[in-house]
């Protein structure tokens, strides 16, 4: 990351105010491309890990938040939100 985005510090202050309350709430103050470019991630395979936030590795999500200048402990809370409102998306099959 040459120039860190101004929109990081975007990002941590709708943290604070509690507008952004898991992950993916992330990309409406700082477009995917500009992290996933930051991170080192083809935009495709970052739209891939956005979608399964559990793949990411504990790495990339601290230094996701690194980048918006937050705690490691808030982007795993993050993550896990957005996690449990994935799984609530997931359909089981009903039983026979």
């Amino acid at each position: 990351m040459t120039k860190r985005d101004h929109r990081y510090d975007v990002v941590k202050l709708m943290i604070n105010s509690g507008d952004v309350e898991s992950f993916n709430d992330i990309f409406r103050y700082i477009p995917k491309t500009v992290v996933a470019t930051d991170l080192g991630k083809k935009v495709d395979r970052f739209t891939s890990l956005m979608n399964r936030v559990e793949k990411f590795t504990v790495g990339e999500l601290f230094t996701i938040a690194r980048f918006c200048s937050i705690s490691e402990s808030k982007i795993l809370e993050l993550m896990l939100n957005e996690h449990i409102k994935n799984k609530k998306k997931i359909v089981k099959p009903k039983a026979l």
